[in-house]
């Protein structure tokens, strides 16, 4: 075993778990193989299939991710193949010549294949002694990226071939999603081998900047040789975050599903060879990519559930050298995922399951605990866990902040305007900011217009977003309302601790809500904006607020995806009066090229 390892692969030794996965398979056991990214899943099937004669075949859920594995055993002189799309006929009728003259060890195929009766036809010609479920989480319906064609293959697999062995590899199971796996797959306790969570090397960290870009582009300012990846939630955000960095002379390269395949490939291989150090990407990047020295991963926006946020980050210190993982949070990124999974085709129940992990993401994005062990605890829950120690929360833990004034300052507003006031407008009265919006309304005669003016609008972000999450203050709509909670805390029969506001060093500038948007464009808007008002029969401000067109106009949205993180747009907004606004901005800006 270690012979085959050293001479294909070039290591002396095994990782934790993978000789037990590895025995087990060459004992003709079906098995389970729950390891973190970046331990060597793939290993796990590797090894035995070229121990033994026959071929294995590989059902793996991407394209690229089948692509880049089949090119990393090739390198490494072992015939390898795979079945695709990307494929002419006539690529496909050589590979099928090859595999009927036994000339490839493995064979990589997506599940929607298995369903052709002519294939079906073709594999039963071929020696096939192991299947290995690849990203195995696809499997179950309670994983983060079910799959249909995932389950829908097992009963062909099943009936084309009973008696070989099947792996199932992933990263990322809940003891739930594990179960389910078991089950569709026939694995029993004997044949579950879970690797430890807990990569003591991940340094995991999160910062509630309001100023992301200005805080990436200070981070990596910081770090100009060393490897990094960003993620960003839309491809939109990867290509305008590309741009301001490239901006500011940072070498980057962008990935995402919407670029063309060969300028995928060729930013990829510039960010694997070290000739560009940083990526901007969506989550399309990163599976199977062979990278041991990437030392950092910054999370521009909060991920749907923790199983593809582990993933992403589990990419970085592959070679065991500390790295930073950092998540960027907001609680607006929330509108984002809610509407993705309005928008998308699942069932209800699914849809459910959806909004129960991005509940916890939620959770993990404001939890006082350990990070490393919240992590920990959702993967394994009867697992011991202990503190990290070096986590943000970890170095923080000693360190709390007594934010009562501030929270009281900042409901006893909300109490003069319930059900009324955005986020946005109660940090232009308490910051003292001279708007449009605060003149028309004559709130910078309110009594608490200024009374923070020395403290930053991100800091203000972050204590609502404290107030909503610790049941303080409710928020519908929208608009904010001080709960029983609140009302006691004012009356001073509670008080709120909080770890200090984690403002960067490097974050410096602070973002003012009332800067110059495009004059023209904010006319155009007030325009819809009144429309609508006359269609619906509402008032203008039950539209979107002045502050919230004049954003509009600054910032210049042209998706739904980017219109959800602007202060006072919920989904029914998002539904009946987005699209006139994004058509309007969509016409001024072609204007402006023309």
């Amino acid at each position: 075993m270690e012979k085959t390892l050293i001479e294909y692969f070039g290591y002396s030794t095994f990782r934790p778990k993978q000789r037990e996965i590895i025995e087990s398979v060459i004992s003709k056991h079906n098995t389970l193989g729950v390891l973190p990214t970046g331990l060597g899943k793939s290993i796990c099937y590797q090894v035995p299939t070229l121990m033994q004669d026959g071929l294995t075949l590989v059902i793996s859920p991407l394209i690229a991710l089948m692509q880049d594995q089949v090119e990393e055993l090739n390198r490494r002189d072992i015939p390898a193949a795979y079945l695709n799309s990307t494929l002419s006929q006539a690529q496909i009728t050589k590979v099928e010549s090859n595999l009927s003259n036994n000339q490839y060890k493995f064979l990589y195929v997506a599940p929607e294949r298995l369903v052709s009766d002519t294939f079906q036809d073709f594999l039963k010609t071929l020696k096939i002694d192991l299947i290995a479920f690849d990203e195995a989480h696809c499997i179950s319906k309670w994983g983060h990226d079910f799959r249909p064609s995932y389950q829908d293959v097992i009963p062909v697999i099943k009936s084309l071939f009973p008696n070989v062995t099947i792996i199932a590899v992933t990263a990322t199971a809940t003891e739930e999603v594990q179960e389910n796996i078991q089950t569709l797959l026939d694995i029993d306790e004997a044949g579950v081998f879970k690797g430890e969570v807990k990569r003591e090397n991940l340094q995991l960290m999160i910062n509630p900047t309001f100023q992301r870009d200005q805080f990436i582009l200070n981070y990596v300012l910081a770090r100009p040789d060393e490897a990094g990846i960003v993620y960003a939630a839309t491809r939109a955000e990867v290509e305008k975050l590309s741009l301001y960095l490239s901006n500011h002379d940072i070498k980057n390269v962008a990935y995402h599903g919407g670029m063309k395949k060969t300028e995928r490939m060729m930013n990829q291989d510039l960010f694997i060879r070290n000739e560009v150090p940083l990526i901007i990407a969506t989550n399309a990047f990163g599976m199977g990519i062979n990278k041991a020295d990437i030392r950092y991963i910054i999370h521009h926006n909060m991920p749907g559930d923790i199983e593809s946020y582990y993933q992403e980050v589990g990419r970085a210190g592959r070679d065991g050298k500390l790295s930073e993982c950092i998540l960027l949070s907001s609680a607006r990124d929330i509108n984002l995922h809610q509407y993705f999974i309005d928008k998308s085709d699942a069932n209800e129940g699914h849809k459910q399951k959806m909004r129960e992990k991005l509940d916890k993401m939620l959770q993990y994005q404001k939890t006082k605990k350990c990070l490393t062990g919240f992590v920990t605890k959702y993967f394994s829950p009867n697992d011991y866990i202990s503190e990290c120690g070096h986590c943000s929360n970890c170095l923080s833990q000693k360190r709390t902040y007594d934010m009562t004034a501030e929270a009281k300052e900042i409901m006893e507003l909300l109490l003069q305007f319930p059900n009324h006031l955005t986020k946005s407008m109660a940090i232009q009265i308490l910051r003292g900011e001279k708007t449009e919006d605060i003149f028309k309304y004559k709130l910078d005669r309110n009594s608490k217009f200024g009374t923070m003016s020395d403290t930053m609008t991100s800091e203000i972000y972050y204590i609502l977003d404290e107030l909503i999450y610790r049941g303080y203050v409710h928020i519908e709509d929208d608009k904010l309302t001080v709960l029983i909670k609140g009302r006691l805390l004012i009356e001073g029969k509670r008080m709120i601790f909080t770890e200090p506001f984690k403002q960067s060093l490097l974050e410096k500038v602070d973002i003012s809500t009332d800067e110059l948007p495009s004059i023209d464009l904010y006319e155009k808007l007030l325009n819809v904006r009144k429309s609508l008002a006359q269609k619906y029969n509402v008032d203008e401000e039950n539209i979107f607020t002045l502050q919230t067109i004049k954003e509009f106009a600054k910032k210049k949205p042209t998706t739904k995806e980017e219109m959800v993180y602007f202060d006072g747009v919920g989904s029914y907004k998002l539904k009946h009066y987005c699209p006139h606004f994004l058509k309007a901005i969509e016409s001024h800006v072609e204007n402006i090229v023309i």
